[in-house]
């Protein structure tokens, strides 16, 4: 065996317990602790929800989508409210509106659309 040899083999051990040491003061990254075997690659620990039925999925997603209104309610009023300074807040009004989480009625009017519905009101 080369010099470089022994030496790629004795700084591996060096670089093992460094990494090993790395995981005990809890400061590695997932990646050292998958491949210096302190984390398997799969996850197992997770355990089954007991929540979960027809009604409280039904539940979950209702509230999902209540949440979201919520935001879309929140960002177009923050927007309107910066709108008198500069054309960046009419920008993000736009956006939303060609993402779908907000809607025009008319030329001016925007309002926040309700992902709970299928078709809002006045949405062209």
């Amino acid at each position: 065996m080369s010099i470089f040899g022994i030496a790629k083999r004795g700084f591996g051990r060096a670089v093992k317990k460094y990494k090993q040491s790395k995981i005990a003061s809890g400061k590695a990254t997932r990646s050292e602790r998958i491949k210096y075997g302190e984390r398997s690659p799969d996850i197992k620990s997770v355990p089954v929800s007991k929540t979960v039925t027809k009604e409280g999925a039904e539940a979950s997603v209702k509230k999902t989508k209540s949440d979201a209104y919520l935001k879309n309610i929140d960002e177009v009023n923050k927007h309107q409210r910066n709108i008198h300074k500069g054309k960046e807040a009419a920008k993000k009004l736009e956006h939303m509106v060609d993402t779908k989480r907000a809607y025009k009625i008319g030329k001016k009017s925007i309002h926040p659309s309700d992902p709970g519905k299928k078709k809002q009101i006045g949405a062209d």
